[in-house]
């Protein structure tokens, strides 16, 4: 078996990576765990839009795992968030972050990536917005 790769072709986070620099971080990140790699699952481009990696999701049977370039691509929701992680957990799959290093294969390592995204959600509110008025 393998881990099946999953890249955006959307910003992530408000920011663009270019899909072959996702792939190359992906496949890097399985290279180095001795990981086998099979090709990247690239989502589609409109926000909110997880039909693709719904498509991944349901290959969990035949796969290892799921390498996403980041765990920022993961849904806002954080119910969404946990049903995928459930579904991982119930095909005795684990679920992995290239960008962030992080993998998970347990309830406690996605408590991690649970508090990871409440921290940069928080930092993104609260980052200074200049003044328009003058």
């Amino acid at each position: 078996m393998a881990y099946r790769g999953y890249i955006a072709s959307r910003p992530v986070m408000g920011e663009r990576t270019p899909q072959h620099v996702q792939n190359l971080v992906v496949r890097d990140y399985a290279w180095r765990r001795g990981l086998t790699f099979a090709l990247s699952a690239t989502e589609y481009a409109m926000p909110d839009c997880f039909m693709i990696f719904e498509q991944v999701l349901d290959e969990l049977p035949r796969l290892d795992g799921i390498i996403c370039f980041s765990l920022f691509m993961l849904p806002g929701d954080a119910a969404r968030r946990a049903a995928i992680w459930h579904r991982v957990r119930a095909a005795g799959g684990s679920l992995h972050f290239a960008l962030e290093g992080l993998a998970v294969h347990g309830d406690q390592e996605f408590s991690r990536v649970e508090d990871i995204w409440t921290a940069r959600t928080v930092m993104k509110e609260s980052e200074w917005q200049p003044s328009t008025a003058r």
